[in-house]
């Protein structure tokens, strides 16, 4: 039988006591008030039982505890539940990956988790050499988890992902013959600057200058007509962090979707999806690139 929960004050006390901040380089480091967002986000996260959550949903809040200072000692009870729920979960790359990055955020050791080598089962993944899985998402977050976990990216890994981009990006089923989407293209790009790919490449440029004509009502959205989302503008935060220019525009946005509890609505309309809209907003408002790893710097 799993301990209760503290309390959110006392989750308050820890996130608060000596956590410093995992920032991006000076010059794009993350406002006091995007700070202040990051960590009362991380707190309403620290909160959520683990549980009663999904493996991927629970690998995602370690990684938002920990970017925001929780120490990997604390996240032990949480790598416990995940260690059991991960062999069933982790049957795709992205779900794979997210294991990882969860394990990585622990302190853990994802080639030992529960008897599992999860960065085997990651590179049984992969359909020819760098690609892994079927989905832009499932690229992208291998070459992240890769990079947290070992350090850097495959280099068929980046050329895989720079070869399947469309005209101005990249979209979900990686078909350079189709329409690119925000979220894939964010995405993308974040994973490509893990595996060390300039911003000034060509698909880079590219993509980031499509990128700022998809901006609506101030964020971005992943559906055309639909208003900002928290989850798509976090994305774009992510992409601009990421490539070392400031961010300010897209987290003004997130920031006004938070709400009393810290959590981040996906719109203003539909306040619902606080988990996901959450989980990603945290590493941009803290000014926290993952093309970097989980690691200081």
């Amino acid at each position: 039988m799993m301990a209760a929960m503290p309390s959110r004050r006392l989750i308050t006390m820890v996130l608060a006591a000596g956590a410093t901040l995992v920032v991006a380089p000076a010059g794009i480091a993350a406002t006091a008030a995007d700070r202040a967002a990051a960590m009362r986000a991380a707190t309403w996260l620290a909160g959520e039982q683990p549980g009663t959550l999904p493996a991927g949903q629970q690998a995602d809040i370690m990684v938002g505890m920990r970017i925001t200072g929780t120490p990997p000692k604390a996240l032990a009870p949480r790598l416990k539940v995940l260690a059991k729920a991960a062999p069933g979960y982790a049957t795709e790359a992205g779900r794979t990956a997210k294991v990882i990055l969860g394990v990585v955020a622990a302190g853990g050791n994802p080639r030992r988790l529960g008897g599992t080598d999860y960065l085997a089962r990651l590179a049984s993944q992969q359909s020819s050499p760098g690609r892994y899985g079927q989905t832009a998402f499932d690229q992208g977050l291998a070459m992240l988890a890769l990079r947290a976990a070992t350090g850097r990216v495959p280099a068929a890994a980046a050329r895989t992902l720079t070869d399947l981009a469309s005209a101005n990006g990249w979209n979900l089923g990686l078909d350079a013959a189709e329409d690119s989407d925000v979220d894939s293209t964010a995405l993308s790009v974040v994973a490509l600057r893990a595996a060390g790919t300039p911003c000034g490449a060509a698909p880079m440029r590219r993509a980031r200058a499509w990128l700022d004509t998809q901006r609506t009502g101030g964020g971005w959205t992943a559906y055309a007509g639909s208003p900002p989302s928290a989850n798509s503008t976090a994305l774009v935060a992510r992409a601009d962090i990421a490539c070392g220019v400031s961010a300010a525009g897209p987290l003004g946005v997130i920031r006004s979707l938070q709400q009393r509890s810290g959590a981040i609505a996906f719109t203003r309309a539909q306040p619902e999806s606080r988990l996901l809209a959450t989980t990603e907003s945290v590493p941009p408002l803290a000014g926290v690139s993952l093309a970097r790893g989980l690691g200081p710097g």
